[in-house]
């Protein structure tokens, strides 16, 4: 089943937020020791509303070219997934 993500474009790369049924921030961070990090979502679940919430949230334009909402199937997300799948922690 598709869900929303949202993409953040910044420092050449993209991070995503992603609402599905675990709703999460997967960032990456251009540059850093630790490229990957990802964190809960505890934000609104509404895509316009968590976009809006995310930007603010970062201290950005909500409204500017950076953030896009698509669906699960948008193929930089698909392009990116694997890398996001290899760093999820094993649920044993």
């Amino acid at each position: 089943m598709a869900y929303k993500v949202i993409i953040r474009r910044h420092d050449g790369v993209q991070s995503y937020l992603v609402l599905d049924d675990q709703p999460r921030e997967l960032l990456r961070h251009a540059g850093f020791l630790e490229e990957f990090s990802t964190r809960i979502w505890y934000g609104s679940l509404a895509p316009d509303e968590a976009l809006e919430e995310w930007a603010e949230m970062i201290g950005e334009d909500p409204f500017g070219d950076n953030y896009q909402i698509v669906d699960s199937s948008n193929w930089e997300f698909i392009i990116d997934k694997p890398e996001w799948d290899k760093r999820r922690p094993n649920k044993s």
